[in-house]
């Protein structure tokens, strides 16, 4: 059976977030971006959490401005 690890994804968001967003998302860090977005990334372990989180954003009412990939 072949291992699988998490794969690191960057979320930039429209705006600031506040206190209860950076607690729905315990296992990402937050970062902020130039023009206004605050950068939700880290580590998504399989699909099943990467819908987990994008459905999170989408209850919160946050703008997704980009979804990217980082590098390993």
């Amino acid at each position: 059976m072949a291992l699988t690890f998490p794969t690191r994804y960057q979320f930039p968001i429209d705006g600031e977030v506040s206190e209860r967003v950076r607690a729905a998302f315990p296992q990402l860090q937050v970062g902020h971006a130039v023009g206004g977005f605050t950068t939700l990334y880290g580590p998504v372990a399989d699909r099943t959490s990467m819908r987990s989180i994008m459905a999170r954003l989408d209850a919160l009412g946050l703008t997704v401005a980009e979804l990217r990939r980082l590098p390993d």
